[in-house]
């Protein structure tokens, strides 16, 4: 009888060595004991994530320029002002409050790869056991920083794919507090920007694995393109004591996104799988096709972008105005007068619904047409255009072509709050309401 007790307490130790666990975590890519990784969005719970050396981020995520990496709970980040090698850094860990919108995910395991007596697992082996599971919270924080990425990659050879890749590890997808308004850093760097800081709680290691709590400043920038062309500036200048300490990055000198991701493992992040974490992000949403010189349209016709060339107005910078309270957050409605407010125009607060804004503005003494005109709110009858069946929708006429097609900024059609361009051709133009702003 005791034997037989004894073996089945045996069978049940040896069933338990099968099991994998998975470990739920947001923007962090936690790798198990036995060599293979398990990559998660978003930001639940956590265990340990990458460490970057060269910053540091408070909330939720990892950072850069000081590059940061993540070893609390709920995304933290960790950075320093100037990048030592990993075996002397001080990583500082950020006291993080819990994301606002945590991301949820799942995760496949994969087999850990075993390594034989004599070949330990090829490093295409153990990329192959990160695996990031596609979700639409992270396509909708990459269609709102996507066309920033490539303009600032364009403008100083580097790869907007790995920005972007880190941009979504460092910040859960965009949740960390950091991240988000009014601060807008999406690496984590600390310092000062233009004299706009915010100051948050943060952990630092003493160098003998001893945590304190210090206060550390985080730059603030107005918008996520200031946050690039910063990152960008740290890219290409490095930092005091190795100006080229990330040349490795640059399109001249790294031939594809892979070399550039490796040469940021072991100095712009201590983890050893940095790369292979941030590989996974740019193949899963394909995030080369940021590397190309021009966006590509969708089906549709629309293009994720804050600006475009053949606007006749200053590019929208994303400010909220007094008034727009009066329209649905992240709404095309909110979006059109926070735009005519931007360019000195004035609009209602009481258009009402897209399809509204014709009639309304009539009613209230505007000059409303069928005629489209740049600078105006054009409106939206439900379903035409691909407008809403019940509140139809309106959009900002940026530029009118000479074969009569127009061409207009929009928010909500991409995602809520995210901005966006369309071309409508002549007919559909010349049935649309145009309303001049006062």
């Amino acid at each position: 009888m005791k034997r037989k007790l004894l073996s089945l307490q045996m069978i049940c130790v040896l069933l338990s060595v099968n099991f994998v666990p998975v470990i739920g975590y947001a923007d962090e890519l936690t790798q198990t004991e036995s060599g293979s990784n398990n990559i998660e969005e978003g930001t639940t719970e956590t265990t340990e994530s990458s460490s970057t050396e060269d910053t540091t981020t408070p909330t939720d995520s990892s950072s850069t320029e000081e590059t940061g990496t993540t070893e609390s709970t709920n995304t933290s980040t960790e950075s320093s002002e100037e990048v030592q090698p990993p075996a002397s850094s001080h990583e500082e860990v950020p006291v993080a409050p819990q994301p606002s919108a945590p991301i949820e995910t799942t995760v496949v395991p994969e087999q850990p790869v075993q390594p034989t007596v004599d070949h330990a697992p090829t490093e295409a082996q153990l990329d192959q056991t990160i695996k990031v599971v596609k979700n639409e919270p992270t396509e909708t924080f990459i269609r709102r920083i996507g066309e920033k990425a490539r303009a600032v990659g364009q403008k100083n050879d580097l790869y907007a794919s790995v920005m972007i890749a880190q941009a979504i590890l460092e910040t859960g997808s965009g949740n960390s507090d950091l991240s988000q308004q009014p601060y807008h850093n999406l690496f984590g760097i600390k310092g000062e920007y233009k004299g706009e800081k915010v100051v948050f709680s943060t952990q630092e290691d003493d160098g003998s694995g001893n945590w304190y709590t210090i206060d550390a400043s985080f730059k603030k920038y107005p918008g996520y393109k200031e946050s690039f062309e910063d990152y960008a500036k740290l890219m290409k200048e490095g930092i005091d004591s190795n100006k080229t300490i990330y040349s490795g990055t640059w399109k001249s000198n790294a031939v594809s996104y892979r070399e550039a991701t490796k040469s940021l493992t072991g100095v712009y992040a201590t983890d050893t799988s940095y790369d292979q974490k941030l590989n996974a992000f740019i193949e899963e949403y394909d995030l080369t096709e940021y590397d190309k010189e021009k966006p590509s349209t969708s089906t549709s016709g629309i293009i994720v972008s804050d600006s475009h060339p053949d606007s006749d107005f200053k590019e929208y910078t994303g400010e909220t105005y007094s008034g727009s309270e009066a329209y649905a957050a992240g709404n095309c409605t909110q979006y059109v007068y926070n735009r005519i407010v931007q360019l000195d125009g004035s609009v209602e607060t009481t258009m009402g619904n897209g399809m509204d804004w014709g009639s309304t503005g009539k009613a209230n003494g505007y000059e409303v047409s069928n005629k489209p005109k740049a600078g105006t709110a054009v409106s939206f009858q439900p379903t035409v255009a691909g407008a809403d069946g019940t509140y139809g929708h309106v959009a900002f006429v940026e530029h009118v072509y000479d074969d009569g097609s127009i061409l207009i900024s929009e928010m909500n059609v991409a995602g809520l709050g995210i901005v966006s361009f369309r071309v409508i051709d002549k007919d559909t133009a010349n049935t649309l309401a145009y309303v001049t702003p006062k």
